[in-house]
């Protein structure tokens, strides 16, 4: 399995995954922001309603961390999803056809805010943090955000949970 890797000095991943219920239409939003020493900066969960597909979940969360990454003022950006679909859309002019297109849109030309801006695919085992922070939202408690002041079993997580599992180290690169 192909771990979480850190991006050069200067950079910040943003992390983003999506969780979602075809019953009831609804899903999560979660974004992570680790640094090139794999720390987590910021992290965020959202209940979504109202939520087509999974792949529009997964544009949602994607757009909600290049949102973040913006308002918090990062200039050198990576965005991960475990989505391909997503990536392979983000990447694809005519993707402003998708049933996506407005979230495809904002993601690529808001990320011009950005000096740099990239987006990537990663398995799931390399955006597993994003994925136990969906735990977080749901629909009593629709909205989790932390920022400087990240809670410890988020840190601990990154740290020696499951992050450990993967996140190379730095001797590693």
């Amino acid at each position: 399995m192909t771990g979480w890797k850190r991006p050069d000095l200067g950079w910040v991943k943003v992390n983003s995954d999506a969780g979602f219920c075809s019953g009831d239409c609804t899903g999560s939003a979660e974004i992570v922001i680790r640094d090139h020493d794999g720390v987590v900066l910021v992290a965020a969960a959202r209940w979504l309603d109202d939520v087509p597909d999974a792949l529009t979940a997964e544009a949602l969360a994607a757009k909600e961390g290049r949102e973040l990454a913006a308002e918090l003022g990062y200039q050198r950006v990576i965005l991960e999803s475990d989505c391909q679909s997503l990536r392979s859309l983000l990447r694809d002019p005519s993707s402003r056809r998708s049933v996506i297109g407005g979230p495809c849109f904002d993601i690529t030309e808001l990320g011009r805010e950005f000096g740099e801006f990239r987006v990537e695919w990663v398995c799931r085992g390399a955006n597993s943090v994003a994925h136990v922070c969906a735990t977080r939202a749901t629909a009593i408690d629709r909205i989790s955000f932390w920022v400087e002041s990240v809670p410890e079993w988020l840190r601990d997580l990154a740290v020696r949970g499951i992050a450990a599992k993967d996140c190379n180290p730095a001797s590693d690169q």
